[in-house]
């Protein structure tokens, strides 16, 4: 049983600095730290903590549906010391199992990482998320490695689940840009909320192949995007929408971005994206809404939909002029 500090509020114990509906949690709370952890330790206490993530999923003291949290503690400024790193798929698969990383509350690159292994070339992603009612958050998820089998980043199959700040890296390598390559997968999802995180890399660039940085497959229902920014460097006008609708029946009910930018760049401005969203075939269920968004192509307005299926509901936003995105002025 780990052995936890708390605070009294009102005569109630809770758990300090922790998201409100996290702060009264009957769980326990774990501590990792990759650099100066060890997985021998008991992973109660900051000076006991365990050094890998593997370890919160093969320990018999983490128990699904307790709503144990898990502290990844960052030690550095650099990466390789503040990194879990992997030599396969992570699968977070402990039910309300919550992961939140101690460091700075950067936006960008946080320096409680999880990334792959230096060798690793493996046809499969990084971290798969199929636990239901989890909590992650302020944690980098980086996929880059020079192997050119390695899918993507961050694959989403359990439901109820919530994402926020963190920054979710597909394709950190060059040779990473391949067919169906992505930073985040959405594989037969339910209610899942996504909350200010940053989805996508500018330091490197894709689209040599046909990929993506979200990919909706397999029935993906009652999701939604707040304050997002889904962004690349490009190196090719038509190869890297950047969500991509696998099937016709890839949506269900409504799914949703409120308040996100689409936003992708390239070098010297040689490239312009022809749209933001890619449907494989006409959907023939869900919605998708987009709610006060903004994107940028590259040097035009492009479109919101490449393939003019008119499955996208526009609401609150400046009225594109013909089927371009028409909705930011360069001055």
């Amino acid at each position: 049983m780990s052995q936890q500090k708390l605070v009294q509020i009102r005569g109630i114990p809770v758990y300090p600095s922790l998201p409100p509906w996290l702060a009264f949690t009957g769980g326990n709370i774990w501590h990792v730290k990759p650099y100066s952890g060890n997985d021998g330790n008991p992973g109660d206490r900051p000076d006991r903590a365990w050094k890998t993530l593997g370890k919160v999923i093969s320990s018999s003291e983490v128990v699904a549906g307790r709503n144990d949290v898990v502290l990844l503690h960052s030690e550095s400024n650099t990466a390789s010391a503040t990194t879990d790193y992997q030599g396969s798929t992570l699968d977070w698969s402990k039910d309300m199992t919550h992961l939140i990383g101690v460091n700075s509350g950067s936006v960008y690159s946080q320096r409680s990482r999880v990334a792959f292994s230096s060798t690793y070339d493996t046809a499969s992603n990084l971290f798969t998320l199929s636990a239901d009612g989890c909590y992650i958050a302020n944690v980098q998820f980086y996929a880059g490695v020079a192997g050119t089998n390695p899918t993507g980043c961050f694959q989403v199959t359990g439901d109820r689940n919530r994402l926020d700040q963190c920054h979710i890296s597909g394709i950190g390598n060059d040779a990473n840009d391949i067919a169906n390559a992505y930073s985040l997968y959405l594989n037969g999802v339910e209610e899942l909320y996504v909350k200010n995180c940053r989805i996508g890399l500018n330091t490197t660039a894709a689209g040599t192949a046909a990929n993506f940085e979200i990919w909706m497959a397999n029935t993906v229902k009652n999701v939604e995007f707040e304050d997002c920014l889904i962004y690349r460097r490009i190196e090719h006008d038509t190869n890297h929408p950047l969500v991509k609708v696998a099937a016709a029946t890839s949506l269900d009910e409504i799914n949703s971005f409120t308040r996100c930018k689409f936003i992708s760049t390239s070098t010297n401005y040689a490239n312009s994206n022809a749209g933001v969203f890619k449907f494989a075939a006409n959907p023939t269920q869900g919605l998708i809404v987009l709610d006060q968004c903004s994107a940028w192509n590259g040097t035009t307005a492009g479109k919101w939909d490449v393939d003019d299926l008119d499955n996208l509901l526009i609401m609150n936003n400046p009225t594109p002029a013909a089927d371009t995105c028409g909705i930011y002025r360069a001055v």
